[in-house]
């Protein structure tokens, strides 16, 4: 549970004598995988500035960066079980415990960040489903992140989905297997090796994401990329341990769920921007590289997400199987996607 420490301020009193006001400090132990750098770092910081100034001080979070307090894969069984009090949590690890959360993960038509995490913030706070599968796992969810849409960055230029066949490709989850199905020889391995990979030509394309491809420099050794903007990686975000949660008074629950709301905002204005920015630096050169951008075609575009489907069916069939409804709970998650992506383009960015 929380760690309690009091700290001291001095106030002044009506009859100008100094006086010594105690106060009792909720800390948050927060376990995240990452290093305290980069864009969701910078929005972990922003959080926890917000509690802290909204709660007048008397909540505070306590980073654990770089796997310090917990691995990557166990964030889940940690916060639930109180190592942590808070943590970011990855559902493609554990795609039985979370397995209405994965609907994030799945290749629909959702490419807008902030539509894409808005609709799925809105599934994990009301929706039963996800209400019960959080509270098995004794979890609390706070806020969420994204990768952004999918893209492609390739030592030659691929223009077309016919262009895939063949190639040597790092790819994941639903999105390598379409790859998969599309002729590509798909092959699994982390970021961090595969600027070497494509360097040496074990692979010809990498499925990443704009400020990943600039992070890890792979626009020095592939200078081509073919902007699918296909769908996101959304199960990935912030929960609190459901006792530590329960355990804060009424006005600090409704701060931590406010800016865990706020939070969506603040990281797809970064993220939106970030991808804008990455991406014109890119096309302009680092350093003497550069990448060519190529965009598929309304056409080839509508065939990638029909590609893509059997394995959002996939996804209901295994759900149902696993007791939930399924078709019901997709239902409602295309419905949050078309709500928030009809509010951007009657009123745009809420920023």
């Amino acid at each position: 549970m929380f760690k309690k420490t009091l700290f001291v301020g001095m106030t002044l009193a009506a009859t100008l004598s100094f006086g010594v006001q105690a106060m009792a400090q909720t800390v948050i132990r927060y376990a995240e995988f990452g290093p305290d750098r980069g864009t969701r770092a910078a929005a972990l910081n922003w959080m926890s500035d917000q509690i802290k100034e909204r709660s007048g001080g008397s909540m505070e979070i306590e980073f654990h960066w770089g796997k310090a307090l917990l691995g990557t894969k166990a964030v889940l069984k940690g916060v639930g079980d109180g190592v942590a009090d808070m943590g970011s949590i990855i559902g493609f690890f554990t795609p039985k415990d979370l397995r209405a959360y994965n609907i994030g993960d799945l290749p629909v038509d959702n490419a807008d960040e902030w539509v894409g995490m808005r609709a799925l913030h809105e599934m994990a706070t009301s929706n039963d489903a996800f209400q019960k599968e959080f509270a098995g796992n004794n979890l609390h969810y706070v806020s969420n992140y994204t990768t952004g849409p999918i893209q492609l960055i390739c030592t030659k230029q691929i223009k077309t989905l016919a262009d895939l066949k063949g190639v040597k490709l790092r790819g994941s989850g639903p999105y390598g297997k379409t790859f998969t199905d599309m002729g590509a020889d798909v092959q699994r391995m982390g970021q961090p090796k595969v600027y070497q990979a494509l360097e040496s030509g074990l692979i010809d394309c990498n499925q990443n994401y704009y400020y990943s491809m600039k992070a890890y420099k792979q626009y020095e050794v592939a200078g081509n990329v073919l902007e699918l903007d296909w769908g996101q990686n959304m199960a990935f975000g912030i929960f609190m341990n459901k006792g530590a949660y329960e355990g804060l008074s009424a006005d600090q629950k409704k701060i931590v769920d406010g800016v865990g709301s706020d939070f969506i905002d603040h990281l797809a204005k970064l993220m939106i921007e970030g991808k804008a920015k990455n991406k014109a630096e890119m096309e302009a050169g680092i350093d003497g590289k550069s990448i060519t951008v190529s965009r598929l075609s309304d056409e080839e575009r509508t065939a990638l997400q029909a590609a893509g489907s059997k394995y959002i069916d996939a996804w209901v069939s295994e759900a149902t199987a696993d007791g939930y409804d399924g078709a019901g709970i997709l239902a409602s998650y295309e419905a949050a996607i078309a709500k928030y992506a009809g509010k951007k383009a009657a009123s745009g960015y809420p920023w």
